[in-house]
């Protein structure tokens, strides 16, 4: 509400004291007794002469006096040539001081002129019917919705021609008058002379104020707004006047137009006690707006105070694709991209849709009608057709009902009467109170009988009718207190309190730097619920009462903090904040109390470990063997060191074992007759290879009588001889002892040769040994009589040996290992059990398929140690099984997640191995994402979250320029940190100081840093370090 102002009339003086002065602003004068104006009188000084318009219907007297003196009637008596003044009420602080339908005229005066100002008496005697409303409560108002129309008086004023001016020359007065220069002679022009409108705004009744269309406050032209209503009890008033109501719980169209729809939600009101709101009119509420605007739909749901945008949750206030949307914390106010404004009360539930649009009238069809000035075609219904006055208007509102949507079906509340043909003495009598007579200016009891006469509901409860004639009273800032505890108390939930007069377009609430100021355009009262003495609303759109303290911080999750008050942040509890002086900090969590721990083994340290289960790192002791005090030990020919560890110690025991990769064994070639076999000697790492006798394919073959068994001279060397069976002779030969052999002699006289036996042991022959036998010396064949020579002779006699068929020997304890290529190991080891059978020692055998432990992703890689009977299986790829049962095999190199888990199949020195970890998730807030108007974006395969911010918030930035000082300059753009980004800003209403506190933060630095610079100095061929300032951090902070 404007500041009040003591109004004046005025009375024009001297020629030299004419100046600029404001106009006079009269309020809620009465046309009952109209004044005529008196002619100056003469003075020394130039006259005006005053020419009023007819178009006023009061006017004032003006009077010239002699000296340039001001006179008041609380200082002096005014001159008796001087009529009763024209006086103007007193400015009160009253919620509204229009009187509809009668003209308030002010007049202009000339310049430097005597103020006379109104007696108290005449101020309190001309105030409008209703004036006087409790003071408690002061609004703005707006230029289009406001409290008191203020019109120009059509007076013309000419000066004497003793002041004479050069053209072109113009004094402005005021808006709508100013001084130009005509003939040479000053002429007071004023634009409302020839104004061709009614100057006083129309009654407008239950539509609200009239609102101005052209704009022209000196020429004002004025006309009823386009405004629907919805009264908390769904009695629907139309653009143009007419009434419906709403007894059925379904979707309803309310407003269409080319490209935008807004449709209603209706249903049975909630009867649960965890209600935030309490419904206190019929049993049915209105619930949830939507409004669609070519592809983008907008969802509010009133009971949970939710917003969507395109289904997704969204923060008022939303400013995007044409919308506005704010939640004030007791109304939404939402403007549409086709020029629709809505209010709509969250206590309440009544809602009020303008045009927006002073000049075009919106081609609007739905509930509230069509738009166009005339209630004849406001009940159109969707095919077109008009709903008849003496038609039921149910017909007209299923038209417009969204199908299949129906959930409850109460009784019509029409009834086809008015106040001409039914008696309206019922409600004429209920509105006759003093409480509601500051309204009867506004909203005549007759005017909004006419409505109660037709609706059953209104007529029957007489609650549900006075909240809504208040609601009608609300739209012209009108307060009224009528509702006590005993009579039509409006209930509200245990946490809020009732109050009958609610600014609609601010509440208290804490400052929230994250909006900007409220929002503008916007008037109106409600009544409802608000937060109960010293507490306020954290945020308009929250509905949550907190002490002013708790307004000092806001933690992720959106809950109120006060300074000091520590919080944890996380689930295990293990991130903790502070609110620090309007800041928030992290708390570092307290693990003195946990138990000290001694490690007991040797070479063993202390660390600390982040454990799931514990806040606190948890101790371990974990080996370091650079404490270690033991070196490997110097091993043998074929030998490697290996370390082996004990329980109770780190430090590793080092022993001397064999590798086969360290020997260096030569292998021999063998004939084709012999095969190669490896041996270890007792207490030798290496492997030692011989070649033996392989099982000879031919036997000798059997002579027949007559023939004589020989041997091929040239194959005594082999394995296996070539034996033949050759004629015999019956030439007699000596037989010689064992050790002598035949010698013959021929004798020229003698046809046969002389025989004799000489010693020649040489020629003795050795016995040839089988496999696993060895020659032995017959000490009984040196003493033998028939061994004249003394010849030495062999035997076979068997050793301490197996024999592994005809490929070789063992001894008692050696392994023979045999590899095959299908993965099969045959080992036969020595016993030192004899065989009786053979004479032998018992070679035991075993077989062992290596292969068959392998899994499907790997291969058989045979040992590379020949004594080693299996080798290892080597992956070629990584085997998994799915949940399914199924399991498949993946190449090295490929990754894959399941159950929020991440297979890698990597490359190691083992082979493709399957490594596999969980993802670690930062935390992550989806309400708070969806408050900012973020969008929650899925990374990781979809097992985490992200919130992307519809902007870039205050960060670092890195910015390409070239320096200059004076005559020097960098060779080439040097990179300078800057800071840049989005930060939040508010102005608030602080009901404190009656005005609005500007809350904003800037992207500016934490922390500078010095930066040195080459420059070129071109003056004199010389480069200089040259020092700048960089920002080390950036962050919003308070400018």
């Amino acid at each position: 509400m404007t500041t009040s102002r003591e109004p004046f009339l005025t009375v024009p003086t001297t020629a030299e004291s004419v100046a600029p002065t404001s106009k006079t602003e009269l309020a809620e004068t009465t046309p009952a007794v109209p004044i005529l104006p008196t002619l100056p009188v003469p003075a020394p000084s130039p006259t005006l002469t005053a020419v009023t318009s007819t178009a006023a219907p009061t006017t004032t007297k003006q009077e010239t006096t002699s000296s340039e003196k001001t006179m008041t009637t609380k200082e002096k008596e005014v001159s008796a040539s001087t009529s009763k003044s024209v006086t103007p009420p007193h400015d009160t602080h009253l919620i509204s001081t229009q009187t509809p339908g009668i003209h308030t005229p002010s007049t202009s005066s000339h310049p430097a002129a005597t103020s006379v100002q109104a007696t108290e008496k005449d101020k309190v005697n001309r105030t409008s019917p209703g004036a006087t409303t409790p003071p408690a409560l002061t609004l703005p108002h707006t230029t289009m919705e406001t409290t008191r129309h203020t019109v120009e008086s059509t007076t013309s004023l000419a000066v004497s021609p003793t002041r004479s001016c050069i053209p072109p020359y113009a004094e402005i007065v005021d808006e709508c008058t100013k001084y130009i220069c005509v003939n040479n002679q000053l002429v007071l022009f004023n634009k409302s002379q020839s104004c061709p409108f009614t100057s006083e705004p129309p009654n407008c009744g239950l539509l609200g104020f009239a609102i101005l269309v052209n704009g022209d406050k000196c020429c004002p032209k004025w006309d009823c707004p386009c405004r629907c209503s919805m009264f908390p009890d769904l009695n629907v008033i139309t653009f143009d006047g007419n009434s419906v109501a709403i007894y059925k719980a379904a979707s309803y169209i309310v407003t269409q137009l080319p490209n935008e729809t807004v449709s209603i939600l209706v249903q049975e009101c909630p009867a649960d006690s965890e209600s935030n709101l309490l419904w206190n009119f019929t049993n049915l509420c209105l619930v949830a707006l939507n409004i669609t605007h070519k592809s983008n739909h907008i969802i509010i749901n009133r009971l949970q105070r939710r917003l969507y945008v395109n289904s997704r949750y969204a923060k008022p206030r939303f400013k995007k694709f044409g919308f506005e949307i704010y939640d004030t914390g007791n109304m939404y106010l939402i403007r549409s991209p086709s020029g629709l404004k809505l209010q709509w009360y969250h206590s309440t539930g009544m809602m009020v849709i303008d045009t927006d649009s002073s000049s075009n009238k919106l081609q609007t069809m739905g509930l509230c009608g069509f738009c166009d000035g005339d209630p004849t075609n406001d009940l159109m219904m969707a095919n077109g057709t008009t709903v008849g006055a003496s038609e039921d208007p149910a017909i007209f509102i299923d038209s417009w009902q969204v199908p299949n949507t129906t959930s409850y079906i109460s009784h019509s509340r029409s009834r086809e009467l008015n106040c001409s043909t039914s008696n309206c003495s019922g409600c004429m009598h209920m509105l006759q109170s003093d409480a509601f007579s500051p309204c009867h200016a506004f909203v005549p009891p007759s005017t909004f009988c006419e409505v109660w006469v037709r609706d059953a509901e209104y007529v029957n409860n007489q609650c549900v009718a006075l909240a809504a004639y208040v609601a009608s009273c609300h739209k012209f800032n009108i307060c009224i207190e009528w509702r006590t505890p005993d009579y039509c108390p409006f209930m509200c939930p245990d946490t809020l309190r009732y109050q009958a007069c609610l600014p609609a377009c601010t509440s208290q609430s804490c400052p929230n730097h994250d909006f900007d100021a409220d929002p503008d355009q916007c008037s109106g009262l409600t009544e409802g619920c608000v937060c109960p003495a010293g507490t306020l609303l954290h945020r308009p759109y929250s509905a949550i009462c907190i002490s002013p303290e708790k307004c000092a911080c806001t933690d992720n999750s959106g809950f109120p903090r006060a300074n000091g008050e520590v919080w944890k942040a996380s689930k295990d509890a293990c991130c903790m904040y502070r609110c620090d002086n309007d800041t928030i900090v992290p708390v570092e969590y307290n693990c003195s109390n946990m138990l000290s721990l001694v490690c007991r083994r040797a070479g063993e340290v202390i660390i600390s470990l982040a454990d799931d289960t514990s806040c606190c790192p948890q101790k371990v002791c974990v080996c370091n063997q650079s404490l270690c005090d033991l070196l490997p030990p110097e091993c043998k020919y074929g030998e490697k060191v290996v370390s082996y560890y004990r329980q109770d110690s780190c430090c590793p025991d080092f022993i001397c074992e064999c590798d086969p990769e360290l020997c260096e064994s030569e292998v021999p070639s063998c004939r084709e007759d012999q095969a190669l076999i490896a041996t270890r000697a007792d207490g030798s790492c290496c492997l030692a290879y011989i070649c033996i006798c392989s099982s000879c394919a031919e036997m000798p073959p059997l002579c027949h009588d007559g023939e004589v068994l020989t041997v091929d001279a040239n194959a005594t060397d082999r394995c296996c001889p070539a034996y033949q069976c050759g004629q015999g002779t019956n030439t007699h030969f000596l037989s010689c002892p064992v050790g002598m052999l035949v010698v013959s002699v021929s004798s020229p006289s003698r046809c046969c040769p002389n025989q004799t036996c000489e010693c020649s042991c040489d020629k003795m022959t050795s016995p040839k040994c089988g496999l696993g036998e060895a020659a032995q010396l017959e000490r009984a064949f040196l003493s033998d009589p028939q061994n004249q020579c003394a010849c030495k002779r062999y035997k076979c006699v068997r050793e301490a040996v197996c024999v592994f068929g005809e490929r070789g020997v063992l001894k008692p304890g050696q392994t023979l290992v045999d590899h095959q290529d299908d993965g099969l190991c045959h080992s036969r080891t020595c016993s030192r059990s004899l065989d009786p059978a053979s004479g032998f020692h018992l070679l035991r055998s075993s077989s062992l398929n290596c292969s068959a432990h392998c899994q499907p992703n790997q291969i058989y890689v045979p040992p590379k140690d020949q004594t080693t009977c299996c080798g290892v299986c080597k992956n070629i790829s990584c085997i998994y099984a799915h949940e399914n049962g199924t399991t498949v095999l993946y190449k090295p190199g490929k990754s894959w997640v399941s159950n929020c888990m991440k297979f890698d199949c990597t490359d190691t020195l083992s082979g493709p191995t399957l490594i596999s970890y969980s993802f670690s998730c930062p935390p992550f807030n989806e309400t708070e994402c969806m408050k900012i108007g973020g969008t929650v974006i899925s990374y990781m395969d979809g097992c985490c979250k992200t919130c992307k911010e519809d902007g870039k918030s205050c960060q670092k930035v890195t910015v390409r320029m070239t320096i200059r000082k004076n005559d020097c300059r960098s060779n080439r753009p040097v990179n300078i940190v800057s800071c840049d980004g989005k930060c939040p800003s508010a102005s608030i209403y602080n009901y404190n100081i009656n005005t609005y506190a500007r809350f904003c933060k800037c992207c500016r630095e934490t922390g500078l840093q010095r930066r040195s610079v080459q420059l070129y100095c071109s003056g004199n061929a010389t480069w200089v370090s040259y020092t700048i300032q960089e920002p080390t951090d950036c962050s919003c902070q308070w400018s």
